[in-house]
């Protein structure tokens, strides 16, 4: 597949020692395919380093530099020794949306590279940039699943302190707008969108109004904490319960949820911890019909040793190694 995608640099494919392989040495381009073997599922990481949506969001700008550092840590960490996960999976990297000085630009380019993508029949493993990606990156996925199967219905959870259903200003999207686009162009409907871990004290009584309009779920981080089944079993019953009515599912996972990460675009104070997020992403990864996995406002410059990098890198970690046990569950 030619993609009109811009390559990460070549230092980010990390190659360890003799007897220490790396999570750089198996990952490869797009122009690798068509596959030597046939593993059950192939996924395409895709970045889109820009945080023009955060800074129109009056946010802490950084986000641009997500992508490639969070790249940087994954590909460092070690290939696992429990299972060969080339037998189950095929790990591709389609590198960066090319960035205009014009945001919808930029979002047009993501979701053209998005759908193509998902076309083919590929998971997908985004990267942001501000959150606003999720919008292009979403919709995209959804019109390339829709191209292999016109009826395709797919579901979609927020994991995320904020709602993102704020209002375009003079028609340009921003961080916190990305939910609105995606429920106002019906490309799902509102019963098939949970929001997870929202912060009451992060979203204005007019958003949650908007949401309630919409029939979204919104599952509170307040509520989560006293909640009898707990916050894996809660997120694990919504996947699954999206799962049995549609035919592919979505997760995206804005950093600013993670109460130990600092570099990111709206600094969390409270939140769920990374091994709480961890447990989620093993969740997604799971979920067989989990076919789109987004991670975004990683802002490395805003952080000690990029440590808000290291903690996506170990979701994706979470994500990658889920899915293979899954595969390798099935007969």
């Amino acid at each position: 597949m030619n993609l009109p995608s811009e390559p990460i640099p070549k230092n980010l494919l990390f190659h360890g020692r003799n007897g220490d392989p790396r999570l750089g040495e198996w990952v490869q381009t797009l122009s690798e395919l068509p596959l030597t073997s046939t593993p059950k599922e192939s996924i395409v990481i895709l970045g889109t380093p820009d945080d023009t949506g955060v800074i129109n969001n009056l946010g802490r700008p950084g986000a641009k530099e997500g992508p490639n550092s969070i790249r940087k840590h994954l590909y460092k960490m070690a290939q696992p020794m429990d299972l060969m996960w080339e037998k189950e999976l095929a790990l591709f990297d389609a590198g960066n949306t090319p960035i205009s000085p014009s945001l919808l630009k930029t979002h047009e380019q993501a979701q053209i590279l998005t759908t193509q993508i998902a076309a083919e029949g590929h998971t997908l493993i985004t990267l942001g940039g501000g959150h606003d990606v999720a919008a292009p990156h979403f919709s995209g996925f959804v019109q390339g699943r829709r191209k292999l199967n016109p009826k395709e219905k797919v579901g979609l959870i927020n994991i995320d302190p904020h709602l993102d259903v704020r209002e375009l200003e003079n028609g340009i999207p921003n961080s916190g707008s990305a939910f609105r686009q995606i429920l106002d162009s019906q490309i799902i409907s509102g019963d098939g969108f949970v929001e997870f871990g929202t912060k009451s004290n992060r979203n204005s009584r007019y958003h949650f109004e908007y949401v309630k309009k919409r029939q979204v779920l919104v599952l509170t981080w307040e509520g989560l904490q006293t909640s009898p089944e707990g916050i894996s079993k809660s997120f694990k019953h919504q996947l699954d319960r999206l799962a049995r009515s549609h035919h592919s599912l979505g997760v995206t996972l804005d950093l600013d949820s993670c109460s130990e990460a600092e570099g990111m675009s709206a600094a969390p104070v409270i939140g769920f911890s990374a091994t709480e997020l961890y447990s989620l992403a093993a969740l997604a990864g799971s979920q067989i019909k989990v076919k789109f996995f987004e991670l975004a406002e990683v802002a490395p410059p805003l952080d000690i040793a990029e440590r808000s990098s290291r903690i996506a890198a170990e979701l994706i970690y979470a994500f990658l190694r889920a899915r293979a046990i899954a595969l390798a569950s099935m007969p």
